[in-house]
């Protein structure tokens, strides 16, 4: 092998070794289901570039999922099955409800 070639496989195996693997970074996927007029859980945390996976599980039953706070995102439109998944890249805290329940609220902190 070639000097150059050697040393970024060194490279690459410090790295993970001192990290974990690359892929793990910030790259973790977590859910939040829509079931029983209720977002479970109700407040999440995640790593920044997280994706948010929300999963629409009260069968007939329509909800939305709507960014209600100062820190804003994609919201998602009415609907009673299925799964949408957002990236949250910037840390801080993402409140959102649904607009078709009162009282149905939840809040992501992204860190």
């Amino acid at each position: 092998m070639h000097r150059r070639s050697l040393t970024l496989l060194a490279l690459c195996a410090i790295s993970v070794t001192a990290f974990g693997p690359i892929a793990a970074w910030g790259a973790g996927a977590k859910s939040v289901t829509l079931k029983r007029i209720a977002f479970s859980p109700g407040n999440l945390a995640v790593s920044r570039w997280t994706t948010v996976t929300f999963r629409f599980r009260d069968g007939t039953t329509a909800h939305n999922v709507t960014s209600t706070g100062s820190r804003r995102f994609k919201s998602i439109a009415d609907r009673s099955t299925g799964s949408v998944g957002r990236k949250f890249a910037r840390a801080g805290v993402y409140r959102y409800a649904c607009t078709l329940h009162p009282g149905m609220t939840g809040k992501l902190t992204v860190r």
